[in-house]
């Protein structure tokens, strides 16, 4: 028993786990706002980028090609359509230039006609 030495006291062992563990959760959290956020932006600016590609597509069409006209509307149109009244413009655009589209040769627009699609166009221009 004499060979036995004393029992030595316990040691303080220095413990960051705490801190290590907050730590990460800020980062954590850090890189899921600067996610979120990047994500958002390049959402909006594909949205905003995509109504006026469509806006210029419109614009640049050419009134003489009449069936090329009734297509491009038809299908861009839509999509800048926003509230009920420029639903109903568009609708009845789309009704007058139904007859312009499924034919292999197709009559001139009417004069009517295209102050129709140029009074879309600007009223969806704003």
């Amino acid at each position: 028993m004499e060979k036995l030495k004393s029992i030595k006291p316990l040691v303080d062992i220095p413990d960051y786990s705490f801190y290590l563990y907050l730590l990460f959760i800020l980062v954590a959290t850090t890189l899921a706002a600067v996610l979120v956020y990047l994500l958002l932006r390049v959402m909006s600016r594909k949205k905003i980028s995509k109504k006026e590609e469509i806006k210029k597509r419109l614009r640049a069409l050419d009134l003489e090609d009449a069936k090329k006209v009734a297509y491009e509307i038809t299908r861009y149109g839509r999509y800048l359509v926003s509230d009920e009244s420029k639903a109903r413009l568009y609708e009845d655009l789309v009704k007058k230039l139904t007859p312009y589209k499924y034919k292999k040769e197709v009559p001139p627009l009417s004069e009517e006609l295209k102050k129709e699609i140029k009074l879309f166009l600007q009223v969806h221009n704003e």
